[in-house]
């Protein structure tokens, strides 16, 4: 059997195998089935060319020839359907008469005529290659750089197969050529399957790499073999042992010769690409050493935008302060600052499928997939609005629209959503505006890697931060012991002193000095009580509260204390909403903050506080898709709001704007709320006032609670 048959029957397999592959596809699109007939036509010719050439039948060359004439119209139809063209007269009116051309010969006498045989067969070629004009006139008609350097794969890949498949005929006329048409055949085809599942022009440039280094690494291991075992063919004994022994080597070579051609191919084809993973896979190890998440973010960043394969760059992370994520660093233009939950919420599902990355390129796509969807379907159906097929089209379309607003407010290209503790706490952004397609598959799986370690130092950081705290708060709570018996007695000999000269006795100037000593004693002793109460570990009573009641009683308590000009206003759930809280202690949270309030509006105003329920997780939706029942308490002034630059470190201890101010009293709040499972965040915008947010676990509600088994009465 020479390499001529052996060659149309490998063809013949991989063809079939290609259209078994297609028809198995469950919902498969109409070019699949017309892919799946072209590798159909072609495992037909080729089989029945290799049946001629190991029987020599007449027979077997008449349905060659039968088998041939099928392919033009085959291909042609499918690549009308690929490329979404819908009239083609001529073209179709050429295959036709070549097909019947071929025909012709197969089933009368000119099948035996060489002559005949040749001329129906430059007809046939001349056929699939008006065909392949087509792929031409569409590859100068794209404005898609992208598209058009797909089309022009396809295109010169088909024509050289075409002329490859085309010296298979010299051997006809005296000419020696090696028959490798079959072999260009199945490539061609295996190629075109893959353009046809994988739309990104990177990937078929990474798949192509890996034809060439695979073909690179089969002739060195086939020459190591055949140099092993060749010379050795006319001594059986040898040429076994000799075979036994190149197998041995080429299993010993085979792991690192590969890795060597691999990395030869890339850095001699793919150039560019080969750099930047060498430079994520040194990023990897230095990341190894770092903790601090904004040096790891400066030092990714950096690394990226050094590589020179990026305009834009950005890390956002969960924000403590209020449901959403906060810009850490970024390089290029700057995006925006801050990124709150209901913009995030696109990327958080995507998150929550499964999907690793976001790919800005694959959003635009499917949204004009599906905007050819609806039109295409309601054009040809008149789908009603309630159409289930159209419901979740639109669904998806509104999905996709905000995952495309979060990216171009992060001026994204790519999104790494960064997983830690089973929940999303940051974004990894990046993108080259420069190139449709910046990154391959093999570099986005590097860049994924990183953002897996980028998470971990973040919360390996978190879990530091809660160690020095715990370390901090106990060194504070020794001090503040020892500080509160050091301080108070003085300070009660002082009072105790100025309280026995009796201000109210003495002269007006002296018995003012006397009763500021007073004011002032006692305004240390708040200070240092303070400071004890935040240096002392939170251990709240968690019970089941009613909001409104907490609520209700702390303004009735504060109220006697008011000034008139100072108005109380209640918006109070009539749910009435339970909550997982020690009272007490938010008791406390309340009377701060409602002091606070009344501090920031000295000539007057309104507070006003609000109960409700909300049923999303302020800390980011949880991979497994559990959401977290929340309640809400929400107090709001009128006064003048709180600067922006002041926003971020209003909770922060000892900071405070207030003349005689402690900065221990949103600092405390926290702390309760914090231990409570809960958040307490601030907004606000200059002269509309300040409103403070306070979200606690829901408690679990009677219709909810556990029921006795069947057939059991609860006892009273």
């Amino acid at each position: 059997m020479d390499l001529s048959t052996q060659s149309s029957l490998l063809a013949a397999i991989v063809s079939l195998a290609l259209a078994v592959s297609m028809l198995l596809r469950t919902q498969r699109a109409r070019t699949f089935s017309l892919f799946a007939l072209v590798c159909l036509s072609f495992a037909a010719w080729y089989l029945a060319r290799f049946l001629f050439s190991i029987t020599g039948a007449p027979f077997w060359l008449r349905v060659s020839f039968a088998t041939a004439a099928m392919v033009p119209s085959a291909v042609l139809e499918f690549l009308l359907a690929f490329l979404g063209i819908g009239r083609a007269r001529r073209e179709r009116n050429f295959a036709f008469v070549a097909g019947l051309t071929g025909w012709a010969v197969a089933t009368t006498p000119l099948v035996l005529a060489p002559a005949a045989r040749a001329g129906a067969g430059l007809l046939l070629a001349a056929s699939l290659a008006v065909a392949l004009a087509l792929l031409q006139r569409r590859m100068r008609q794209v404005s898609s750089r992208v598209e058009r350097q797909r089309l022009a794969y396809l295109f010169y890949g088909g024509g050289g197969t075409l002329l490859v498949s085309l010296l298979d005929f010299l051997p006809s006329v005296g000419i020696p050529f090696p028959s490798l048409g079959p072999l260009a055949t199945i490539f061609y085809l295996f190629f075109f399957s893959h353009t046809l599942q994988v739309y990104r022009l990177l990937d078929l440039n990474e798949f192509l790499g890996r034809i060439a280094a695979l073909s690179a690494l089969a002739l060195i291991l086939a020459a190591i073999f055949v140099g092993l075992v060749v010379w050795a063919r006319d001594d059986t004994a040898l040429f076994l042992f000799n075979t036994l022994v190149a197998s041995v080597v080429v299993l010993s070579l085979v792991d690192p010769l590969r890795t060597t051609v691999e990395s030869w191919v890339s850095s001699v084809l793919f150039r560019e690409r080969a750099e930047l993973l060498r430079t994520l896979s040194a990023l990897k190890v230095r990341l190894a050493g770092i903790i601090d998440p904004l040096h790891v973010a400066r030092v990714c960043l950096d690394t990226f935008h050094e590589s020179r394969r990026i305009t834009h760059g950005s890390i956002y992370l969960l924000a403590d302060s209020r449901p959403g994520f906060s810009l850490i660093d970024s390089r290029g233009p700057t995006p925006v600052p801050f990124l709150d939950a209901g913009a995030a919420r696109g990327l958080l599902a995507i998150a929550r499928s499964g999907q690793k990355a976001v790919l800005r390129e694959n959003v635009e796509r499917r949204i004009d997939e599906i905007r050819q969807l609806l039109g295409a379907r309601g054009q040809a159906t008149e789908l009603a609005e309630d159409d289930p097929f159209r419901v979740k089209l639109v669904e998806e379309s509104k999905l996709l629209s905000e995952i495309r607003s979060a990216l171009n407010a992060m001026k994204a290209g790519i999104c790494i959503p960064l997983i830690g503790a089973d929940r999303v706490i940051g974004f990894l952004n990046l993108w080259d505006e420069r190139v449709p397609e910046a990154f391959a598959s093999d570099e986005i799986a590097l860049m994924l890697e990183v953002g897996e370690q980028i998470a971990t130092v973040v919360e390996n950081s978190k879990l530091y931060e809660r160690m020095r705290e715990r370390d901090r708060l106990a060194a504070l709570g020794e001090m503040a012991a020892g500080l509160a018996h050091e301080i108070r007695n003085p300070l009660g000999a002082i009072k105790g002193a100025a309280q026995y000269l009796a201000p109210a006795q003495v002269g007006d100037d002296d018995g003012e000095i006397l009763q500021v000593i007073i004011d002032e004693v006692d305004r240390l002793n708040a200070v240092v009580t303070q400071f004890l109460d935040y240096a002392r570990p939170v251990k709240p009573n968690v019970v089941p509260v009613d909001v409104n009641e907490v609520v209700d009683r702390t303004v009735k308590l504060l109220q006697v204390d008011l000034d008139e000009s100072i108005a109380i206003e209640l918006q109070l759930d009539p749910a009435g909403p339970m909550a997982m809280s020690d009272p007490e202690q938010l008791k406390q949270v309340l009377v701060n903050l409602v002091q606070n309030a009344v501090q920031a509006m000295p000539a007057g105003g309104r507070i006003t506080l609000s109960t409700g329920s909300s049923h999303d997780d302020p800390a980011g939706f949880h991979l497994s898709g559990r959401s977290t029942d929340f309640v809400e308490i929400r107090v709001k002034d009128t006064g003048p709001g709180l600067p922006e630059e002041h926003r971020e470190h209003i909770f922060v201890p000892f900071f405070t704007t207030k003349k005689g101010g402690t900065g221990l009293g949103l600092a405390i709040s926290q702390r309760i709320i914090r231990s409570h499972g809960g958040t307490i965040s601030a907004q606000s915008r200059p002269g509309e006032g300040a409103e403070f947010l306070i979200r606690l676990p829901a408690a679990e509600k009677k219709s909810e609670a556990v029921q006795p088994p069947e057939g059991q009465a609860a006892s009273a």
